[in-house]
């Protein structure tokens, strides 16, 4: 199975090193790093901004930052797509004072009523309800994307990339990845560096599947752990483009607490629900197959 994602080949994923803590100085160096990633695609692309999903989410929120200030308010537009059966209104209420702050255009459209119309047509599935408003979200998206002749900036982590946790045509159908290459752990320390409101930046990820679903609880991991196991992955595999082979014990890395306590940071457990999950969206990754036929 390909690990170091091959999605990567079409859309275009700053790179940034990885580092467990950043100081501010670090911080600021990513904040430059990505405005002129930014900037340099919109002109490269001659595009006349970007389009963004806005969610009330920590990632979203993070992206909308960083493109105002890459472009200015002008050139960043902003689209928050509740589903009112799933979105609860705090989260149409953050995304909308957030753009409002960054003083950006923005429009609200509930796009509930519209899934539920195309779906009484459609055989009943949890999961494949889920995706299907995440790829009409995506639909929206692309459409302001022509209409304005505009780029759609995607807001997925490098959590997310690694662990294949996206839809699949979804939320990865994007033009550009400005936070692909930082872990979700990171882009939570970057968001309070930015000011990001703390009911934002330390709101529990979701993508709001369904009620009350949230992403840790889905995956069974805290994101400490996750970042943790897939930094140190990352460490293993460099250069060698596959997950390498290794004994999930080698992560029970215990260690004294402050209260005195010995604490397991990794478990092989928590390593092999990682691998189990990376090996299940691999096919996320992997572009489609071409059959190829000038040889023949």
């Amino acid at each position: 199975m390909v690990y170091k994602s091959l999605i990567m080949k079409y859309i275009m994923v700053i790179s940034i090193p990885v580092s467990r803590i950043m100081d501010d100085k670090r911080k600021r160096k990513i904040i430059r790093s990505i405005t002129q990633f930014i900037k340099a695609e919109i002109r490269t692309r001659k595009s006349n901004g970007l389009i963004i999903g806005m969610s009330g989410g920590i990632d979203s929120s993070v992206a909308a930052w960083l493109a105002v200030k890459a472009l200015g308010t002008e050139k960043v537009f902003g689209l928050i797509l509740p589903d009112s059966s799933v979105t609860p209104r705090k989260d149409t209420k953050d995304a909308e004072e957030l753009a409002q702050k960054l003083k950006i255009s923005y429009k609200v459209i509930e796009v509930g009523k519209s899934k539920n119309q195309l779906l009484r047509h459609l055989p009943k599935n949890k999961l494949a309800r889920a995706n299907f408003l995440v790829r009409l979200r995506m639909s929206i998206l692309y459409y302001y994307a022509a209409l304005l002749n505009r780029l759609v900036l995607g807001t997925g982590d490098k959590s997310e990339l690694r662990l294949g946790y996206f839809t699949k045509y979804g939320d990865a159908a994007v033009d550009l990845m400005p936070l692909g290459d930082l872990y979700k752990t990171e882009v939570r320390e970057l968001a309070e560096f930015m000011q990001i409101p703390s009911k934002i930046s330390r709101k529990k990820s979701s993508a709001r599947l369904w009620k009350g679903q949230t992403t840790e609880g889905e995956i069974g991991l805290a994101y400490e752990k996750i970042d943790s196991i897939l930094m140190r992955f990352e460490n293993l595999q460099e250069g060698k483009g596959k997950v390498p082979k290794i004994r999930p014990q080698c992560f029970d890395n215990v260690y004294t607490g402050t209260n005195g306590l010995r604490i397991r940071e990794c478990s092989a457990a928590d390593v092999k629900r990682v691998l189990a999950i990376i090996e299940r969206n691999g096919h996320k990754l992997t572009p489609a197959p071409i059959c190829k036929i000038r040889k023949v």
